[in-house]
């Protein structure tokens, strides 16, 4: 086909979709029919509101559903581009596969014990800006949190629809640089967000850069461009795509009504433009749990030249338990396609395992039983047989010494651990859901990330790439100006770009000398009587930029104004207060790896935790019956006289329960009566909860560490809070 060589060229697709001109005219007054096939036109008429959604539908929500949808909204906001919403069905609307794809639900909001912010662990497994690493030879490169439409059951509802920007080109360097680093890397998914939301030029540079790499052999795009806005796959858009093969597209078809002529005729574009077609459809409840829709969608799928190659199992994402069906539902429809179509119209259905365990295939077992020379196997109509096994076929002995070998080897593969420990995730006694081979190249990446506690002289240090920081934690007087140019040293050799120190008052003018900026003051932070001093370097100017300055001094605002109000809060009934033994580091390191995708330290591993509690660390946990509900620690100097309270989590299913709080006073109480001087914490700046609960509890507000500490898998800055245990002395 010839393909135009201007962007303003558009395709004129079909105008099939029922009364899509009647609707369009209710969302804009100005509408003129011609706008339908340009798709910066459902952009920026997005559908946000409520409103528009009862004005189209031709409804009224009661007042009791308005709220609960608008209470959900507030937490996974809504976007859906007007061609996606002219798909409904409005005689039928609750029960249509588009409406539930895509307006909110107050299910939404019933998050089970077991959901997760990030269940795949993409953000712990990043070693570099928007890169997920998991498999050996490819990566997700994340380039854009942008979507045309907020899907109800995304994955990534932590991301989209939060921060409605694309990365800036500096971060999406950065992403490429590892790429090009790490010479092991053959295949590139970009995805989001959505690539395709990109403009034409940013994706075409992408493209050119992931070209240029001598070892990437293969590109992939992931994007929902063809279901929720085919207006985009434009001629100047198949273009720029042909243009850098060998380049994939997978898109995610989840009903057959979802392909219409103006989908299809995007499809046919992308496939005459010889760019291979996958499609991942996620299994739903409500939405395509039954074999007769999956079959028909399949279908269609191959019918557009779009190969069926995954069906999802759904992700315990927060906000998507309502969605997700039992494994015997995939199995059952995948038994009702393998031998009743095509098989390449089958999908694989598999399970994105939690905690970044990858995709594992679940499928029908037709393996029935085997011999050493037969195996007995089944067909998809129940018949049973027996294929012989070659009587002359000997295997070769094989001792792991490849070089004694004479098959024709390819060495430069990964190594393969030993699998072990089955037996102790199908009990039910132990708690734990993965189990992480000794040898694993993704498990060490993420490791190496973690912070590092050391020495310089006999002052102690912390630094890291993951924070992106050195972190004077302890100074020896006397090594003061000695220090400040290890510090620099150390941040050279490394690329860090923040420095960090807690100092005295009388040491404070050196480190102001060197460019260090106050940031926190506590004054009673050495024993209750002398002041101490957070202190900031910024080696990148930009990093002292905080981009939702707006939103922290409104967490601050509200904080302020709950200052002292201490609610009347006991223990609810049926939960148990206590310090935690070493007999409890594996429910600890569940609960931690629940509520933080990443954190500076490997509070995650059982051993980290045991070895923390021998040295100066105190944790404190609630259990609700036998199940850990919630978590914190103190972390005591008895030679300065403070302790810092940290690490507060509490599993999803138990918040709103003042269970943070109720620590904290018990915590605070214990070290009070060790006769510690203040206590302090470092809260997230951006959450609301945490620091309400310290302001309620009478602590001060000491300033803000700005950009500071890598938590949940970004960069965050903290909000520092302290309370004076003991009257200063004279």
């Amino acid at each position: 086909m010839v393909l135009a060589d201007t962007k303003s060229e558009m395709p004129q697709y079909p105008q099939t979709e029922q009364d899509h001109q009647v609707m369009a005219h209710k969302i804009s007054s100005d509408y003129h029919e011609d706008e339908w096939n340009n798709w910066k036109w459902h952009i920026s008429h997005t559908i946000r509101d409520l409103t528009t959604v009862e004005k189209l539908l031709g409804v009224k929500f009661s007042a009791e559903k308005r709220r609960s949808l608008e209470d959900t909204i507030l937490k996974f906001p809504m976007s859906i581009t007007p061609y996606y919403f002219s798909l409904i069905d409005r005689k039928n609307y609750e029960n249509d596969p588009v409406f539930i794809q895509s307006v909110p639900s107050a299910a939404e909001l019933n998050f089970s014990c077991y959901d997760k912010e990030d269940p795949l662990a993409e953000d712990v497994d990043s070693p570099a800006p928007g890169i997920t690493h998991r498999y050996p030879d490819r990566v997700l490169f994340h380039v854009s949190n942008r979507c045309a439409m907020y899907c109800r059951h995304c994955t990534r509802k932590r991301k989209v629809g939060d921060i409605d920007k694309n990365l800036s080109r500096d971060e999406l360097k950065k992403g490429l640089e590892y790429i090009k680093n790490t010479p092991r890397v053959r295949d590139v998914l970009l995805s989001g967000g959505d690539p395709l939301l990109l403009p034409d030029s940013i994706l075409e540079w992408l493209l050119s850069e992931l070209k240029a790499i001598p070892h990437v052999q293969v590109i992939r795009i992931g994007t929902r461009v063809p279901v929720v806005l085919p207006q985009r796959i434009t001629p100047h858009l198949v273009k720029i795509i042909r243009k850098y093969h060998p380049v994939w597209i997978n898109t995610h078809f989840n009903h057959p009504r979802e392909i219409t002529s103006t989908s299809s005729r995007a499809l046919g574009m992308l496939a005459d433009a010889g760019i291979p077609l996958g499609n991942q459809t996620v299994l739903l409840a409500k939405v395509n749990d039954c074999p007769r829709v999956m079959k028909a969608l399949v279908h269609k799928l191959v019918e557009n030249r779009v190969r069926p190659y995954y069906l999802y199992q759904c992700d315990p994402a927060q906000g998507l338990s309502h969605f997700r069906t039992s494994i015997g539902k995939g199995i059952e429809i995948i038994e009702n396609l393998i031998g009743h179509t095509s098989g390449f119209a089958v999908p694989t259905y598999v399970i994105d395992a939690p905690n970044g365990g990858g995709k594992i295939p679940i499928m029908p077992n037709y393996l029935i039983s085997q011999s050493s020379s037969k195996v007995i196997l089944r067909n998809y109509e129940g018949i049973i047989t027996a294929y012989y096994q070659p009587e002359d076929y000997h295997p070769p002995k094989c001792g792991q010494d490849c070089s004694a070998c004479n098959l024709d080897l390819d060495l430069n593969g990964a190594a393969e651990g030993a699998l072990v420990g089955i037996a102790r995730l199908l009990s039910n006694y132990e708690d734990t859901d993965y189990l992480v081979p000794t040898e694993c190249d993704r498990m060490d990446r993420r490791k190496s990330g973690y912070d590092q506690i050391t020495t310089m002289g006999t002052s102690l240090i912390q630094h890291g790439k993951n924070s992106d920081r050195i972190y004077l934690m302890r100074l020896a007087a006397e090594e003061a100006a000695t220090l400040i140019t290890g510090m620099q040293a150390l941040a050279t050799e490394n690329g860090y770009t923040k420095l960090f120190a807690k100092v005295s008052e009388d040491i404070k003018p050196l480190f102001e000398a060197d460019g260090f900026e106050t940031e926190a003051v506590i004054p009673c932070f050495y024993g209750g009587s002398k002041a101490g001093y957070f202190m900031g370097k910024f080696i990148d100017k930009d990093r002292k930029i905080e981009e939702n300055g707006e939103l922290l001094e409104d967490v601050l605002k509200v904080a302020h104004s709950k200052a002292g109000k201490v609610p009347a809060v006991k223990l609810p009934n049926g939960y148990t207060l206590r310090k935690c033994t070493a007999e409890d580091t594996s429910a600890m390191a569940e609960v931690f790896s629940t509520v933080f995708a990443s954190y500076p330290f490997p509070i995650f591993e059982p051993d980290y935790i045991s070895r923390t509690m021998a040295e100066s660390i105190t944790y404190y946990g609630i259990w609700h019956g036998d199940r850990l509900a919630a978590l914190s620690s103190a972390e005591q100097y008895p030679l300065e006289g403070h302790v810092e309270l940290t690490d507060f989590a509490t599993l999803p299913a138990y918040r709103r329960r003042k269970l943070a709080g109720i620590l904290l006073r018990t915590m605070e109480d214990e070290m009070k009566q060790k006769g510690f001087g203040v206590s302090y914490t470092s809260a997230v700046a951006e959450s609301y909860g945490m620091n309400i609960s310290f302001a309620r509890q009478g602590y001060k507000f000491a300033g803000r560490l700005k950009n500071n500490t890598q938590i949940n898998g970004s960069i965050k800055s903290m909000n520092v809070w302290y309370k004076c245990l003991k009257k200063k002395t004279k």
